[in-house]
Parts: C-alpha cells; sequence; structure tokens
C-alpha cells in the first residue's frame, strides 16, 4: 500500500486504481487460500450462493445504539426475511440468516480479541446453522481469530477476502466504482470469491446483496455518527456494556474525511447512485436517527406491512429486545 501511494504523485488515477487492484487481489487471494487451508474451512468461492437466498429482501444489522428501538413488531417481520449480521452483531439475541465478520488479530487489538472470542463461544451453538463469513484474514503466524472458532462456528463457514479501490476524494471514488463495476465486481452469480468494500463492512455486506440478486436492502442498526453501540445498553446488555473498544463520544471512523478515505456517507451514496439504482435495487435505512437519512429515505411502516404480507419461509425464533445470553434467538 505504501508503494501504491507513493506511485500517486506520478500516475493518473486510472492507472493507479488498475494498478491497486492488480496487487490487492494476488496479495488478498493467496493470503485467504492459505490461511484456509491451514485452518480447515473452505473458501467462499465454493459455496453455491442460491441455496443461501429466501426473500427479495436482505435486512443488513449494524451495531449502532438505534437497534434498540426497533419494536418487536418489526423484529418478527425482519425474522421472515434474509438477513446478515455484522462483527459484532451476535451480542444482540436476533440470529440472523447470515453473519459477516472482520477477522481480529491479537496483536493489534487484544481486548477486542478477548471480547470477540468470548462472545463467539457464548452464541456458537445459536450461530451453528447461520452462514458465517470472515473477511480480512491476517498473514500466517499472528494469532487471530480464525484459527481459534469454536466447533459450532466452524458449521457453514466459510473464507473470502474483501476488495476495496484506492480513492482520495468523491470524484476517485466514483471512477474506483465504476472500474469495479466494468470487471464484474457487481454482477450477480452463484458463486464469488470477494466482495467489494469501500471503509466499514457495510459496503461488504450491500456487495453481497448485489450479488445475491436482492431486490431491496434495508439498513438497520447504521446511523454513522457517534460510536455508541446497542450492546451498551447496561439494562439489556449487562455482560457486553462494559465494552468501549473506541471512545464512544467520537465520530465514527468511517465518517471521518481523512487521506485516502472517502467518508462512509458518502461512500454509500455514491454505491447507491452508480450500483443499486440503475439495477432498481432499492435502498432504505430502518431509522430516521441514520445520517444516511435523508439521502437514504426512510423505511416507512408501509414499507414493513408489504413485508408482513410476504410470504417467505419462517427462519428464526427470537425475544429480540432480550439480551443474548439470556433469551438466544434460534436459527431454524
Amino acid at each position: 500500500m505504501k508503494m501504491i501511494r507513493s506511485l500517486a504523485t506520478c500516475l493518473p488515477h486510472p492507472l493507479l486504481c488498475r494498478l491497486y487492484h492488480h496487487v490487492h487481489l494476488r496479495q488478498e487471494s493467496t493470503r485467504a487460500t492459505r490461511v484456509a487451508a491451514l485452518a480447515g474451512l473452505p473458501l467462499l468461492q465454493t459455496l453455491d450462493l442460491r441455496s443461501v437466498k429466501v426473500s427479495e429482501t436482505l435486512f443488513v444489522l449494524g451495531s449502532a445504539w438505534s437497534i434498540n428501538d426497533i419494536s418487536d413488531k418489526k423484529w418478527d417481520i425482519i425474522g421472515r426475511h434474509d438477513s446478515i449480521g455484522i462483527n459484532f452483531w451476535p451480542a444482540h439475541s436476533f440470529v440472523p440468516r447470515l453473519f459477516h465478520f472482520e477477522d481480529i488479530a491479537y496483536d493489534s487489538q487484544p481486548v477486542m480479541y478477548d471480547a470477540f472470542r468470548l462472545l463467539l463461544e457464548r452464541r456458537s451453538k445459536a450461530y451453528a446453522n447461520s452462514l458465517k463469513i470472515v473477511t480480512g484474514v491476517n498473514s500466517i503466524g499472528p494469532r487471530q481469530m480464525v484459527f481459534e472458532l469454536p466447533d459450532d462456528i466452524k458449521k457453514n463457514f466459510y473464507v473470502g477476502f474483501s476488495m476495496p479501490v484506492i480513492a482520495r476524494n468523491e470524484e476517485e471514488l466514483r471512477a474506483g466504482v465504476l472500474y469495479m463495476d466494468s470487471i464484474g465486481a457487481f454482477s450477480p452469480r452463484p458463486k464469488i470469491a470477494w466482495l467489494f468494500k469501500y471503509g466499514g463492512s457495510v459496503i461488504a455486506a450491500m456487495t453481497l446483496a448485489v450479488l445475491m440478486g436482492y431486490k431491496r436492502i434495508i439498513l438497520c442498526g447504521v446511523d454513522l455518527n457517534k460510536q455508541d453501540y446497542f450492546y451498551q445498553h447496561r439494562e439489556r446488555y449487562p455482560e457486553c456494556a462494559g465494552w468501549e473498544f473506541v471512545p464512544r463520544t467520537e465520530m465514527h471512523l468511517t465518517t471521518r474525511k481523512l487521506p485516502w478515505l472517502v467518508p462512509a456517507q458518502s461512500a454509500v451514496c455514491i454505491f447507491k447512485e452508480l450500483i443499486l439504482d440503475p439495477e432498481g435495487i432499492e435502498l432504505l435505512v430502518e431509522s430516521p436517527v441514520s445520517t444516511l437519512y435523508p439521502r437514504v429515505p426512510l423505511a416507512s411502516d408501509l414499507v414493513f406491512e408489504e413485508l408482513a404480507r410476504q410470504r417467505t419461509p419462517l427462519r428464526h425464533v427470537t425475544t429480540a429486545t432480550a439480551p443474548a445470553e439470556v433469551t438466544p434467538g434460534i436459527s431454524v
């Protein structure tokens, strides 16, 4: 990455973008293949995604505080459609059909590592039937989560990787997304090796939704403001409420304007404009608290009423407002 950035001063962005993609693709593919083999886990590219999808709507479950405001009635409707939880989602009682997390290395984040490992152990049986995808695995050597998974978590578990683009501003991000589109990164197909990701994990989940052919994506708990997480509610999650890996009063890292990082709100809206809208894929937010609103419309009561009328297999039984360790969700 340092070499690529050093070339940014002398290479036009289109060439820089392509060079970065090919270098990163080779590195990430090799790393994922080696780690998967050593861990005894299958690669994501071996999974037929057609066996997973059962609805036309995918709920993306982030970890922001607004998750605590979702009513039991809405959780019942969400449970009748496909959903994907991200990273520390298992702290919640609702068990999604899919679960995606970024691998964690102990040396770089020991406190977070221990907390996440304990969480996976507590929730392993509940998540045995959920499809699980890990990306961002580290080079072999350092202690990392993918090598210390509970046995039940290893069931239906796949190793993939993510592919970003290099961009210093919105114009370059648009160009990068269009380049990814031109090489088929968003063309629906039954088998995939990697997911496009820029910034946080939300766009990776949205990319998976596009590749699997969903017609509607509803973002829940994707507030993109301060780093308050649902599991920090002391009454509902007494065992998790003390987790504070970053200061709660600071703005979410992905929303800040930094060198080589377009803020998440802009990145999501660019993805919507260039990838979702042309394909007629509807993007909504569950809560008006999200800083994506109103640029991303709100999932109204009418939308949830429509979803309640749709006939899809009942996937989950859960008491969503209870802490996971009291009333765990059940994946059927």
